[in-house]
């Protein structure tokens, strides 16, 4: 175990423990954390009853990975009030565990979270981390949900704000949001304001589970008919942010370019939302695969192919987006097509060579853009140079549990030395 300052410190998390994300994107950090001797206790809110046996599995599951697990109702009806009652109670629960077990600090993700923080920073004295996993404001005026001057925009913004100045550390998920909302921190890359810690943490990923499934290449191919194809792949979502019909209109453009052309399609949504896509430019089905994967088995998948695609609509607050797909194809050694704009994807995929952007959804930019995937394909060079990339931004052993290690480690010795000056 290192010298450094350890924290202890209670985690808040506004989803239910049963949710994927909280695995990968949360209990896989705090594992992390915890192994390097940070105390850790977990707040999660659940949206559905878990049984007593449900909850006497997920306790035992996360102390055997050193994390104290305590859980409170979510409630989602009528929203406003019911998140200003979930503060209330989160902050309420929060302040029995801090007393009960003498923790330092609270780690708030995201903004109700850091609601709950900030009253109980106010109640206890204790450390504040603010987690900003997005422009949250930002996010419903750009879906048409929230206007500008509205009250629900306006009072997030102050909380935001309220959060920010009090916090002891904060995190971001990009270089751009981090120079928008901290532009002398972004130039020192120390501090957010005052002896405020910050750090820049993108969305990691475990690339050793990608990594271990290369070998499988030939044989998935083979599962899935597709020997003889340059495959194209994406991971993810359909509707709203993504971009099904431009992703759609980009291979059959691409096609004219690169003949025997495949498109992959991963998706957690309804087939529908993309085959309508497919219908609409008469692409047949033997040009492409809808399936779904266990996360366990994404890696396979990927190994079957031979690059990947990443269209987000790049509204402004996504600068402060970071795809956790980023991380996986890169670390299956796949080079990126990708538009401007969302978080740091494109400044990645051009610092390292390692793909193509989209300047502007049309015809033009699409076949400029297959030209080039065309000569990234099956370079042995360029497949290193997405392994390096997602190894130096995306991984969680080598990228977010250190930095995370590092901002609660400031934190605690800001603590420390508070207390004793």
């Amino acid at each position: 175990m290192s010298g450094a300052p350890l924290l202890r410190s209670l985690y808040i998390c506004y989803f239910p423990i049963t949710e994927p994300l909280v695995q990968t994107q949360v209990v896989a950090y705090l594992a992390g954390l915890a192994a390097r001797g940070h105390t850790i206790h977990l707040l999660t809110f659940e949206t559905e009853p878990l049984t007593p046996q449900q909850q006497r599995q997920w306790r035992q599951k996360l102390r055997e990975q050193k994390i104290t697990w305590h859980h409170r109702r979510y409630h989602k009806r009528p929203t406003v009030p019911a998140t200003a009652y979930d503060v209330l109670c989160g902050a309420l629960a929060g302040l029995k565990i801090i007393r009960r077990h003498g923790l330092e600090a609270v780690h708030a993700r995201a903004h109700v979270p850091a609601a709950m923080g900030l009253l109980l920073k106010k109640l206890t004295g204790c450390r504040l981390i603010f987690d900003i996993r997005g422009l949250w404001a930002e996010e419903y005026e750009d879906a048409g949900i929230w206007t500008r001057d509205s009250l629900p925009f306006r009072v997030t913004k102050a909380t935001e704000a309220a959060c920010i100045r009090a916090a002891d550390g904060i995190v971001v998920l990009t270089e751009r949001v981090q120079k928008v909302l901290f532009p002398q921190a972004a130039a020192n890359r120390t501090e957010a304001g005052g002896c405020t810690a910050l750090q820049v943490i993108p969305c990691c990923a475990d690339l050793s589970q990608i990594e271990d499934q290369a070998a499988e290449r030939e044989a998935m191919r083979q599962a899935l008919h597709l020997d003889g194809k340059t495959v194209m792949v994406y991971v993810g979502k359909f509707g709203g942010w993504y971009m099904q019909a431009e992703m759609v209109d980009f291979f059959a453009d691409a096609k004219t370019i690169i003949p025997d052309l495949h498109f992959l399609v991963l998706t957690q949504s309804e087939p529908e939302l993309i085959a309508t896509e497919f219908a609409r430019r008469n692409v047949p089905q033997s040009d492409f695969t809808i399936t779904r994967s266990a996360p366990n088995r994404v890696g396979a998948y990927l190994a079957a192919s031979d690059f990947a695609i990443s269209f987000i609509a790049a509204f402004p607050s996504k600068i402060a987006s970071s795809p956790t797909k980023l991380g996986e194809y890169l670390a299956a050694g796949l080079p990126v097509v990708c538009n401007p704009g969302v978080g740091d994807v494109d400044l990645i995929v051009e610092r390292y060579q390692i793909g193509a952007t989209i300047p502007e959804f049309e015809a033009l930019h699409y076949r400029d853009a297959a030209a080039q995937m065309s000569e990234l394909v099956g370079d042995a060079a360029v497949a290193a140079r997405c392994r390096q990339a997602a190894h130096s931004t995306t991984s969680l052993q080598e990228t977010g549990v250190p930095r995370y290690h590092q901002l609660y480690s400031d934190v605690a010795a800001a603590r420390s030395l508070a207390q004793q000056s």
